[in-house]
């Protein structure tokens, strides 16, 4: 996911980071390219450790960090009006809403409209699009790159979910269509603990106007 970051040509002014947690997934270097850097997390410990991983650093390199404990995606329409030339990440966030007390046919509309929500900013997202068991002793394959909008069930997704070692059934994160299709992403195999993987998906769309 670094090296994926720092080869992408993403507007470097402002970053508004939804869901930012501690900064886990994240490089300093890559947050280093920003003059400010503003993170929303629910989590009130999210800010504390954001700072105590990524503060110094980007202090000594004259990034100005703002770090907010609340719902960014409630204050979402109202952050791209303020800052409408910032570049807006949604940090493993958004495959994350399906465990929410929202029922899932809501979530999975509410994800679809947020392209046009976001239509007139840069912004992108790293969410799951799956996650489930796999085969023990099968090798994860390398990150590919490919374009959003692969569905589970056609030959690509399934053959991609073989590499995988995927154990049926695998969970729907309900992400297939957060970005808008054709978009440039890059599909990486989370190893999150043993006999179990995360197909992440990673890409971003400029500003349409």
């Amino acid at each position: 996911m670094a090296d994926w970051l720092m080869a992408q040509a993403i507007p470097r002014q402002q970053l508004v980071l939804l869901g930012a947690s501690a900064g886990w997934m994240l490089p300093t270097d890559w947050l280093a390219q920003f003059d400010e850097v503003h993170a929303w997390d629910i989590d009130p410990l999210a800010a504390p450790l954001f700072r105590w991983r990524h503060g110094r650093h980007l202090q000594n390199l004259g990034t100005q960090l703002h770090l907010h404990t609340g719902d960014g995606l409630a204050i979402l329409g109202e952050c791209t009006r303020a800052m409408p030339e910032a570049f807006f990440w949604f940090d493993n966030l958004l495959g994350q809403l399906r465990f929410t007390q929202e029922p899932l046919d809501a979530v999975s509309r509410r994800l679809q409209t947020l392209p046009k929500t976001l239509q007139h900013v840069a912004w992108g997202s790293v969410h799951d699009r799956m996650s489930g068991r796999t085969m023990p002793g099968t090798p994860l394959p390398v990150s590919r790159q490919g374009l959003a909008g692969v569905a589970m069930e056609t030959a690509e997704g399934q053959a991609w979910l073989q590499q995988l070692g995927a154990i049926s059934p695998w969970l729907d994160h309900l992400t297939e269509h957060v970005l808008p299709p054709g978009t440039p992403v890059q599909h990486t195999a989370w190893p999150f603990k043993p006999g179990y993987a995360h197909w992440l998906e990673m890409g971003w769309c400029p500003p349409r106007t």
